[in-house]
Protein backbone atom coordinates (compact mmCIF):
# COMPACT_ATOMS: atom_id res chain seq x y z
CA UNK A 1 0.00 0.00 0.00
CA UNK A 2 2.65 2.84 0.79
CA UNK A 3 4.04 1.85 -3.02
CA UNK A 4 0.86 2.90 -4.46
CA UNK A 5 0.78 6.08 -2.18
CA UNK A 6 4.31 6.98 -3.70
CA UNK A 7 3.61 6.15 -7.64
CA UNK A 8 0.06 8.62 -7.29
CA UNK A 9 2.26 11.11 -5.69
CA UNK A 10 4.92 10.80 -8.08
CA UNK A 11 2.11 10.92 -11.18
CA UNK A 12 0.81 13.78 -9.72
CA UNK A 13 3.84 15.33 -9.75
CA UNK A 14 5.10 14.66 -12.85
CA UNK A 15 1.87 15.79 -14.08
CA UNK A 16 1.92 19.04 -12.47
CA UNK A 17 5.48 19.92 -13.84
CA UNK A 18 4.32 18.53 -17.45
CA UNK A 19 1.25 21.12 -16.98
CA UNK A 20 3.79 23.66 -16.34
CA UNK A 21 6.45 22.90 -18.91
CA UNK A 22 3.17 23.09 -21.48
CA UNK A 23 2.18 26.71 -19.79
CA UNK A 24 5.55 28.18 -19.68
CA UNK A 25 6.65 27.46 -23.26
CA UNK A 26 3.60 29.52 -24.83
CA UNK A 27 4.50 32.74 -26.47
CA UNK A 28 3.32 35.36 -24.29
CA UNK A 29 0.61 36.68 -25.80
CA UNK A 30 1.53 40.34 -26.78
CA UNK A 31 -1.18 43.36 -26.23
CA UNK A 32 -3.88 43.85 -29.07
CA UNK A 33 -3.36 47.39 -30.77
CA UNK A 34 -6.10 49.55 -30.57
CA UNK A 35 -6.92 53.19 -31.65
CA UNK A 36 -9.03 53.57 -28.25
CA UNK A 37 -5.62 53.10 -26.96
CA UNK A 38 -2.93 55.34 -28.53
CA UNK A 39 0.28 53.95 -26.47
CA UNK A 40 -0.48 50.76 -28.39
CA UNK A 41 0.05 52.65 -31.25
CA UNK A 42 2.77 54.26 -30.24
CA UNK A 43 4.59 51.50 -28.70
CA UNK A 44 4.82 49.84 -32.23
CA UNK A 45 5.88 53.29 -33.88
CA UNK A 46 8.51 53.67 -31.00
CA UNK A 47 9.76 50.01 -31.21
CA UNK A 48 10.30 50.05 -35.32
CA UNK A 49 12.56 52.84 -34.16
CA UNK A 50 10.16 56.00 -35.42
CA UNK A 51 8.73 59.12 -33.69
CA UNK A 52 5.73 58.85 -31.71
CA UNK A 53 4.19 62.57 -30.38
CA UNK A 54 0.47 62.30 -29.63
CA UNK A 55 -1.99 65.35 -30.15
CA UNK A 56 -5.40 66.00 -28.78
CA UNK A 57 -6.45 69.27 -30.53
CA UNK A 58 -9.99 70.42 -31.70
CA UNK A 59 -11.01 67.30 -33.61
CA UNK A 60 -9.88 63.81 -33.29
CA UNK A 61 -6.10 62.92 -31.93
CA UNK A 62 -3.87 62.01 -33.75
CA UNK A 63 -0.24 61.20 -33.46
CA UNK A 64 2.85 62.44 -35.69
CA UNK A 65 5.35 60.12 -36.82
CA UNK A 66 8.13 60.30 -39.22
CA UNK A 67 9.89 57.92 -41.72
CA UNK A 68 12.50 58.10 -44.43
CA UNK A 69 12.70 61.90 -44.14
CA UNK A 70 8.20 61.69 -44.78
CA UNK A 71 6.23 63.04 -41.71
CA UNK A 72 3.23 61.36 -41.59
CA UNK A 73 -0.30 61.06 -39.35
CA UNK A 74 -1.76 58.30 -37.84
CA UNK A 75 -5.13 59.69 -37.30
CA UNK A 76 -7.72 58.38 -34.52
CA UNK A 77 -11.21 57.98 -36.45
CA UNK A 78 -14.61 57.05 -35.64
CA UNK A 79 -14.37 57.88 -31.94
CA UNK A 80 -16.88 58.53 -29.28
CA UNK A 81 -17.95 62.51 -28.48
CA UNK A 82 -15.40 62.80 -25.67
CA UNK A 83 -13.11 61.46 -28.45
CA UNK A 84 -11.41 58.90 -26.30
CA UNK A 85 -12.88 55.73 -27.76
CA UNK A 86 -11.71 55.25 -31.40
CA UNK A 87 -12.36 52.21 -32.91
CA UNK A 88 -10.16 53.14 -36.54
CA UNK A 89 -7.25 54.86 -37.38
CA UNK A 90 -6.13 55.98 -40.50
CA UNK A 91 -2.09 56.29 -41.87
CA UNK A 92 -1.90 60.19 -43.53
CA UNK A 93 0.63 61.19 -45.85
CA UNK A 94 0.69 64.53 -48.08
CA UNK A 95 2.39 66.84 -49.82
CA UNK A 96 1.80 70.62 -49.77
CA UNK A 97 3.94 71.69 -52.27
CA UNK A 98 2.50 69.83 -55.78
CA UNK A 99 -1.00 71.15 -56.03
CA UNK A 100 -2.80 70.05 -58.48
CA UNK A 101 -1.02 66.91 -58.81
CA UNK A 102 -2.85 65.34 -62.34
CA UNK A 103 -6.27 63.58 -61.26
CA UNK A 104 -5.09 61.35 -64.08
CA UNK A 105 -1.97 60.22 -62.30
CA UNK A 106 -3.83 59.85 -59.02
CA UNK A 107 -6.17 57.44 -60.82
CA UNK A 108 -3.22 55.26 -62.65
CA UNK A 109 -2.16 54.84 -58.96
CA UNK A 110 -5.13 53.56 -57.32
CA UNK A 111 -5.90 51.54 -60.23
CA UNK A 112 -2.79 49.96 -59.21
CA UNK A 113 -2.85 49.27 -55.44
CA UNK A 114 -4.82 47.76 -53.67
CA UNK A 115 -3.94 48.81 -49.75
CA UNK A 116 -4.21 52.42 -50.14
CA UNK A 117 -5.31 55.32 -51.67
CA UNK A 118 -4.39 58.28 -53.02
CA UNK A 119 -6.64 61.50 -53.92
CA UNK A 120 -6.56 65.71 -53.34
CA UNK A 121 -6.91 66.84 -50.47
CA UNK A 122 -9.37 70.27 -49.69
CA UNK A 123 -6.40 72.17 -50.69
CA UNK A 124 -5.54 70.43 -53.53
CA UNK A 125 -2.51 68.54 -52.29
CA UNK A 126 -2.17 64.78 -53.26
CA UNK A 127 -2.32 62.69 -50.31
CA UNK A 128 -1.78 58.96 -49.46
CA UNK A 129 -4.13 57.53 -46.79
CA UNK A 130 -4.60 53.93 -45.45
CA UNK A 131 -7.20 52.95 -43.34
CA UNK A 132 -7.02 50.14 -40.05
CA UNK A 133 -9.77 48.81 -38.14
CA UNK A 134 -8.91 48.28 -34.79
CA UNK A 135 -12.11 47.87 -33.51
CA UNK A 136 -14.07 44.52 -31.49
CA UNK A 137 -10.68 44.66 -29.39
CA UNK A 138 -8.01 45.75 -31.59
CA UNK A 139 -5.87 44.24 -33.73
CA UNK A 140 -1.99 41.69 -32.86
CA UNK A 141 0.87 43.84 -32.72
CA UNK A 142 2.20 41.13 -35.43
CA UNK A 143 -1.16 42.18 -37.75
CA UNK A 144 -0.69 45.99 -36.95
CA UNK A 145 3.51 45.73 -37.77
CA UNK A 146 2.72 43.82 -40.80
CA UNK A 147 0.02 47.07 -41.63
CA UNK A 148 2.60 49.73 -40.86
CA UNK A 149 5.11 48.00 -42.76
CA UNK A 150 2.84 48.06 -46.18
CA UNK A 151 2.00 51.79 -45.21
CA UNK A 152 6.39 52.82 -45.00
CA UNK A 153 6.90 51.03 -48.43
CA UNK A 154 3.60 52.58 -49.95
CA UNK A 155 4.73 56.05 -48.61
CA UNK A 156 8.12 55.80 -50.00
CA UNK A 157 6.84 54.32 -53.46
CA UNK A 158 4.01 57.20 -53.02
CA UNK A 159 6.93 59.51 -53.00
CA UNK A 160 8.40 58.39 -56.08
CA UNK A 161 5.40 58.37 -57.80
CA UNK A 162 4.50 62.46 -57.08
CA UNK A 163 7.99 63.67 -57.43
CA UNK A 164 9.41 62.05 -60.38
Amino acid sequence: MEGIGIMKGYRSGVLAAAVLAAVTALPAQAQNVMASSPQSIEAVLKARGLPSELKQGEGNPYIRSAYDDMPFLVALMNCDDARTNCATLQFYFGFNDRKGFSLEKLNEWNAKKRFVRAYRDDEDDPVLVMDVDTDKGGIPQAVFNENLSVWLDQMQQYRRFVTE
